[in-house]
């Protein structure tokens, strides 16, 4: 058992390290959430401390992130001048971002043969966590599946997003910012905004507009793709 004033303490001090050490280098390998992911895990696992003690005892953190994902609106409501003419393009870009997502994850599922409730599990993971699991949940996919996946897909984009945008030749940040918050969610969206304002903003009304799509979307495209493959 961990008591919730070192974990608290130790999850932060590390956290505020490692991101002292990505401004310092500017490397997307230092990515202070992919860091303190593997790091925490490191010592969980040395230390032989039981996952869920060390959740209990982060609650406070927990807590207040949900919080803090409000603060994405901020930019939003910046730069809500420069994003009011595009408002229909990002919807645009945001259902078919998050349709081709939706439909290359069920073809892979077919390719592998995947079982049903795999397949349903991996069919939203391009929204935040709460989203991605009411939507499994419909579908009776497997919840468990569907979070690691998300954190995952988050962290990933956040690392390398930008790097892969830049090389595939996108250089407006307006449209970095849509591309991020589309795939990544809050993390992406938080990367988007160390990266521009613009992007920060164009990628936190992308991944609000994404959230809606998937989860009035994504339930009835899974349904159709399996009465097409049935």
């Amino acid at each position: 058992m961990i008591n919730m004033l070192l974990g608290c303490s130790v999850t932060l001090v590390l956290f505020f390290v490692m991101r002292r050490l990505n401004h310092r280098w500017r490397s997307p390998v230092l990515n202070p959430v992919l860091l303190c992911i593997v790091l925490i895990s490191a010592c969980l696992l040395i230390s032989d401390i039981d996952y869920i003690d060390y959740r209990n005892a982060t609650t406070p953190i927990s807590f207040f992130l949900e919080i803090a994902v409000v603060a994405l609106a901020l930019p939003l409501y910046q730069q809500l001048h420069a994003i009011r003419p595009y408002l229909v393009l990002i919807c645009a870009c945001s259902f078919v971002g998050i349709s081709s997502a939706t439909l290359l994850a069920f073809l892979l599922c077919q390719l592998f043969s995947a079982s049903t409730a795999l397949s349903a599990s991996l069919m939203a993971l391009s929204v935040t966590t709460p989203i991605t699991l009411i939507v499994t949940d419909s579908l009776n996919g497997l919840p468990g599946v569907a979070a690691i996946m998300v954190i995952l897909i988050g962290v990933l984009g956040g690392v390398f997003g930008l790097s892969l945008l830049s090389l595939a030749g996108v250089t407006q940040p307006q449209a970095k910012g849509i591309a991020l918050g589309v795939a990544c969610h809050a993390i992406g969206t938080a990367a988007a905004m160390e990266h521009h304002p613009a992007a920060g903003a164009f990628a936190s009304a992308a991944m609000i507009i994404s959230a809606v799509i998937t989860a009035s979307w994504v339930p009835v495209l899974f349904t159709l793709l399996q009465g097409i493959i049935s």
